[in-house]
């Protein structure tokens, strides 16, 4: 039954890639009718040989750009909130900034007619997938986890929404023996604040508070809105160069605006780069809304509360290694509210959505004001 239901799986997977690379070939053919005729057989073996290109190139970018970085933000914690709020500020400027100037830089590259109708596929990918994900999280969460509403856990989750000054989210429990917390929503489902049958055995009732106060923090801040309209900016920029390089190799010898296929696959190239570096960015982002979501759990608590929690969430992880290989093999690891950053050449916290454990600990114990969160 279990092999049946895999393979199903696959098959279901594998349809719905045959109907998007179809739809694709279709809108290029209309948009880019100067490299039409394609044939669907032609079309799927390009798009599988960009597809490989693309990733070899991002691994690439991100091992060069990841290692140089790693090795600067080892060291870098905020110390105060004004300090966070400025990195928070600084960071979306640097994505968002920077993602408009390759636009310009594209649009001068190889003109405005070319970038305009690629760009248009591109958003598409970048926007719809995006947009659906964020309308049914929810339910797919709800569905992946056997979460179910529990009585006792809102009654904790509306004292601290209280003191936060924040309407409740409906808490849920999640059967599953490992120490997590997390929070997630949607205009059509509501918001939820998730809290694993594991971590309700470790916590006293006040860590228990600071846990889902950091949890509430991100319902609080709009960490979800935040981090889907960041999320889309790499995603976008990478499906960019993504189809440059597609039109670059389909075109042969075919020239567009300002001029042949060889422009085109070395503009594919450096924006593919750019998309994983502005990716960095995000992930740095997020990490930084953690800082801030830890900072509200200490708030409604207090640091010390906070940091104990932490802490116990880390003892576990860190001798338990059939949970560790769980969340390191998990399709939502963006939902547990710990991470690994064991190094690897240093990537393991550049590409983190979470600070490691002691970077958050020496956070909370550096604020002296908490007021303002």
């Amino acid at each position: 039954m279990k092999n049946y239901r895999v393979m199903l799986v696959f098959l279901s997977i594998l349809a719905l890639s045959l109907l998007v690379l179809s739809v694709l070939w279709l809108l290029l053919t209309v948009v880019l009718p100067e490299y039409s005729p394609f044939t669907p057989i032609r079309f799927f073996w390009l798009w599988w040989v960009v597809d490989a290109i693309g990733y070899g190139i991002a691994i690439a970018a991100l091992i060069i750009a990841g290692g140089l970085i790693g090795k600067y933000i080892k060291t870098r914690t905020p110390l105060s909130i004004y300090e966070l709020r400025s990195s928070m500020i600084t960071t979306a400027t640097a994505v968002i900034s920077s993602a408009l100037l390759i636009i310009f830089l594209v649009a001068e590259i190889l003109g405005l007619s070319t970038l305009s109708l690629i760009a248009i596929i591109a958003l598409c990918f970048a926007l719809i997938p995006a947009i659906i994900s964020w309308l049914f999280a929810p339910a797919i969460i709800n569905a992946v986890y056997s979460a179910r509403h529990s009585p006792q856990l809102q009654e904790v989750v509306n004292e601290v929404a209280k003191n936060a000054g924040i309407k409740p989210p409906k808490a849920v429990i999640v059967p599953a023996p490992y120490p997590n917390a997390f929070a997630y929503s949607s205009p059509i489902y509501g918001s939820y604040v998730a809290v694993t049958e594991g971590l309700l055995r470790r916590m006293t009732r006040d860590e228990l508070k600071a846990v889902i106060g950091h949890e509430l923090g991100h319902h609080k801040h709009r960490d979800m809105h935040l981090m889907l309209l960041l999320g889309i900016v790499p995603t976008f920029i990478y499906y960019l160069g993504r189809f440059l390089l597609f039109s670059g190799i389909a075109g042969g010898g075919r020239r567009n605006e300002r001029g042949g296929s060889a422009l085109l696959l070395a503009v594919g190239i450096g924006v593919i780069v750019a998309s994983i570096l502005i990716e960095l960015g995000v992930l740095a982002f997020s990490r930084l809304r953690e800082f801030f979501a830890d900072a509200h759990g200490a708030k409604v608590t207090s640091p010390w509360t906070m940091i104990s929690a932490l802490k116990k969430i880390h003892e576990y992880y860190s001798y338990s290694f059939r949970s560790r290989e769980y969340i390191e093999h998990s399709k939502i690891k963006t939902l547990f509210i710990y991470a690994f950053t064991e190094p690897f050449i240093d990537l393991s916290e550049v590409l983190a959505t979470h600070p490691p454990i002691h970077k958050r600990i020496r956070f909370l114990q550096s604020v002296t004001d908490f007021s303002n969160v």
